[in-house]
């Protein structure tokens, strides 16, 4: 019984651990269930928490990508920015401050000027520009405008500003100017920069600039009224002949405004013919038979009646007008030069030709044709151009006289004496006459130098096979002293004022039939 109980007991005891081992065992597994689904599931976090990782480095990546393109671009468009600035600002071709950043630096001054202060503006415009650009082409016109741009450069002071504000336009603005007496040396600092010759295709041309003046606040309290009167002041300057300075003067708005108005007017002349030829005859001094005639433009205006040649001529060289006019001139010389030639065979027509007509490139096809729709003698057709014309460009010059001479056309130099007058170029030139200027037969009756000056000019003239006609004789002791100094030919008051058409052909029955 005792081992019954004792063997009950043990099985008891078996089956209660039994029990609870397989109590144990089942939350063992319930536990590791949930452990092992804890695991699976952070396991699946883990992998989804990798991927979203993934996913925000590429978008990092992206991002930062994006970052740096932004960076690039950014500095891309700042560079544009600079770039579209210094396009806006700056000149092209000499890297100077164009009109534009000129203009706001000058209001920005103009906002802040003390009463004491002075500012000086300096307008400097190249003469006969277009002419370079023409007649080499842009590309030396380009390089005239750096070496140009590198002497005014070397002439700056600390207050100075240079910027160029046009094709052939510059300016200076000098600020703390002590007072407008001083300005004098800057102006004559800028006009030695064209002393010395500017070399082109390996040859040297020299080089005359136009400049104008004005102060503030004296000529302008804003930088609009300020630039208008500098502009003003500079083509005065060329008004008054070109290579010269003009300070700005309240007058010279109405001398514009008439200058304007004269444009008007003279292309309005040569529309409705209201210029004419006159005829000043030119006499052989042993005989005083007249052997020719220098054509001379006039205007019969409708209101200011009979005007001369200095009073509109510059207007036609300033606004190309002259070129019309020139073919006007030459045309209808050349017609009453036939009329004349059917009674007076041996007869000269001499015409003057201005820079710009000299240097037009349709000169020489322009004449041919008029010779030939005329019918003319060529060999009774002269030119005159002056010394100053003839030596700007040497070679084309002689090039020029050449060909014309080639079909029988003269020329002759004109105010011979008061330029860069030389034996070389003489030589050199093929022209037929040399015409003495006024001002020295004028001084040659009372200054003894002068007299020999003229006969040094005749025998000079001898010696190369040129003739010598001296213009502006009014008096008889100069006629007496043009004969014995063996003179050719000569022209003047003494014999006859230019006259038109009608007195001429009276002039010549006289003359011609003593």
């Amino acid at each position: 019984m005792i081992d019954y109980i004792i063997v009950a007991s043990i099985g008891t005891v078996l089956l209660a651990a039994l029990i609870t081992l397989l109590i144990l065992l089942i939350i063992y597994i319930t536990r590791y269930s949930k452990v092992k689904r804890e695991h699976e599931l952070t396991k699946q976090d883990y992998i989804k928490l990798s991927d979203r990782y993934m996913e925000l480095e590429q978008d990092y990546q992206s991002s930062l990508a994006s970052l740096n393109d932004l960076a690039l671009r950014y500095d891309e468009l700042n560079k544009s920015r600079e770039s579209m600035k210094k396009l806006a600002y700056s000149d092209y071709l000499t890297e100077l401050p164009n009109r534009t950043a000129f203009t706001e630096m000058l209001d920005n001054i103009m906002l802040t000027i003390r009463n004491e202060e002075i500012i000086a503006l300096m307008d400097i415009d190249i003469d006969d520009f277009k002419d370079i650009n023409d007649s080499l082409g842009h590309a030396y016109g380009d390089e005239l405008l750096l070496d140009i741009t590198h002497r005014l450069k070397q002439v700056l002071d600390e207050n100075d500003y240079l910027a160029r504000i046009g094709g052939d336009e510059f300016i200076i603005l000098t600020q703390n100017l002590e007072n407008t007496y001083s300005y004098d040396e800057k102006i004559q600092k800028v006009k030695d920069v064209f002393n010395q010759p500017f070399v082109l295709l390996a040859k040297e041309y020299y080089i005359s600039v136009s400049i104008g003046v004005a102060f503030a606040p004296k000529d302008g309290k804003n930088s609009q009224t300020l630039i208008k009167n500098v502009d003003a002041a500079m083509y005065m300057a060329k008004a008054n002949g070109k290579n010269t300075h003009a300070y700005y003067d309240a007058s010279f708005h109405q001398k514009l405004t008439e200058k304007i108005e004269l444009q008007f007017e003279l292309r309005r002349a040569l529309e409705q013919n209201e210029l004419v030829l006159y005829y000043q005859p030119q006499l052989d001094l042993a005989t005083l038979k007249i052997v020719g005639f220098e054509a001379l433009i006039r205007w019969k205006h409708p209101t200011k009646g009979l005007m001369y040649p200095d009073d509109f001529v510059w207007v036609a060289e300033e606004n190309g007008l002259i070129i019309p006019i020139g073919r006007w001139v030459i045309k209808t010389a050349c017609h009453q030069l036939k009329e004349w030639s059917k009674q007076y065979p041996d007869l000269i027509m001499a015409i003057n030709l201005s820079a710009k007509q000299f240097k037009d490139k349709n000169l020489l096809e322009m004449i041919c044709e008029i010779i030939e729709e005329t019918q003319i003698n060529p060999k009774n057709l002269e030119f005159e151009i002056t010394e100053t014309v003839a030596l700007e460009d040497i070679e084309y010059t002689d090039a020029t006289i050449r060909q014309l001479n080639k079909i029988g056309v003269r020329f002759s130099l004109d105010d011979f004496g008061t330029g860069y007058s030389s034996m070389s170029y003489l030589k050199k030139l093929p022209i037929s006459n040399l015409k003495i200027d006024k001002s020295f037969l004028d001084a040659g009756m009372v200054d003894v130098s002068d007299q020999k000056i003229i006969q040094a000019i005749i025998s000079l003239a001898r010696n190369l096979n040129l003739n010598v006609i001296a213009e502006g004789v009014e008096t008889v002791d100069q006629e007496a002293f043009l004969k014995e100094s063996d003179c050719d030919k000569v022209q003047g008051y003494l014999y006859s004022k230019p006259v038109p058409t009608d007195e001429a052909i009276l002039l010549l029955k006289n003359r011609q039939d003593k």
